[in-house]
């Protein structure tokens, strides 16, 4: 399977199956998963190592909000990087939904995640996170 085709493969079992154990299985040991630095997120920053982003974010993207959905339109292939675009549609609880678009940029070695940055407009999740 090409890389491409691996994170291919992730959307569908997140976004379409809601299979987060099934990403997991393709994170390397020592991953390194970047979110936005937000202080509405619960799991900003940098977090390092495949158990810790399998206890510390996917557990919390549910809890955050109340959909949130990547349609990946662009898959780049760079080799060992795949970089991911397409329109995110974001909505907390009680609050308005947003649509912008998203660029992703996933590492791989040998058939393993070991980066993931997620680029997004922060100003508009940020608008759909906030409290009242």
């Amino acid at each position: 399977m090409s890389n491409v085709e691996i994170v291919r493969k992730m959307y569908d079992d997140f976004f379409v199956r809601g299979d987060s154990d099934a990403v997991v299985a393709v994170l390397d040991p020592a991953i390194e998963w970047a979110e936005p630095d937000l202080e509405f997120l619960p799991y900003a920053g940098l977090t390092k190592g495949r158990d810790k982003v399998s206890e510390l974010v996917f557990p919390h993207i549910p809890r955050t909000y109340e959909q949130l959905l990547f349609r990946p339109e662009v898959f780049i292939d760079g080799g060992e990087t795949v970089t991911v675009m397409g329109e995110c549609v974001a909505k907390g609880f009680g609050n308005p939904e947003e649509r912008f678009p998203f660029a992703h940029v996933v590492r791989l070695r040998d058939g393993l995640v070991v980066r993931f940055d997620h680029f997004v407009d922060t100003h508009k999740i940020a608008r759909t996170l906030r409290a009242g």
